[in-house]
């Protein structure tokens, strides 16, 4: 009779574990797949961090796993801030949960700005409310507090040095 049993438990254990095989097979399969959902193309990458090379590294706070979280950085044009003429450098990246470092590399030391936006349906637009602010967290280097209008580049503009420079977003809804 003990034996009977210890044979069934082995049994069960056996069985048990070859179920569990496909699941965290499935389960990596999914993963995957989500990763591959996000519509992130070619040129969308972001640059390898080094403190020693001319980038912007920054750091975006507040972000969850879900979407893409877009990091652009901004010449120094005030006429054309957050147009697609002004800007130097676009990543996208997988959003992660919690804080996430994207760097970018610049041309050299400069005055610069940087613009962020976690795009959580991933359809790589900004989504807008109806007042045309926001609907998806964003964030705009130096952290300023928005007005009821486009955001100027001085109030979002930093200088960066030899080896660039080291910047907090804090993401808000």
């Amino acid at each position: 009779m003990i034996r009977t049993g210890l044979n069934s438990i082995l049994t069960l254990s056996v069985i048990g574990a070859l179920c569990l095989t496909p699941i965290a097979a499935a389960d990596s399969d999914e993963t995957v797949s989500a990763a591959a959902a996000l519509d992130l193309r070619p040129g969308d990458e972001a640059d390898m961090c080094d403190p020693a090379t001319p980038q912007i590294r920054a750091t975006v706070n507040n972000v969850t796993a879900e979407g893409i979280l877009l990091v652009e950085v901004y010449s120094d044009d005030a006429s054309n801030f957050l147009e697609k003429e002004a800007r130097l450098r676009r990543a996208r990246v997988a959003a992660e949960d919690g804080t996430q470092v994207v760097c970018l590399n610049i041309d050299g030391p400069g005055r610069y700005a940087v613009a962020s936006y976690h795009d959580i349906d991933g359809d790589r637009k900004l989504d807008k409310k109806w007042n045309r602010l926001p609907k998806e967290p964003f964030a705009l280097s130096t952290n300023p507090r928005l007005k009821l209008r486009k955001p100027r580049f001085e109030e979002a503009a930093f200088d960066a040095g030899e080896t660039g420079a080291d910047i907090v977003l804090n993401l808000r809804d």
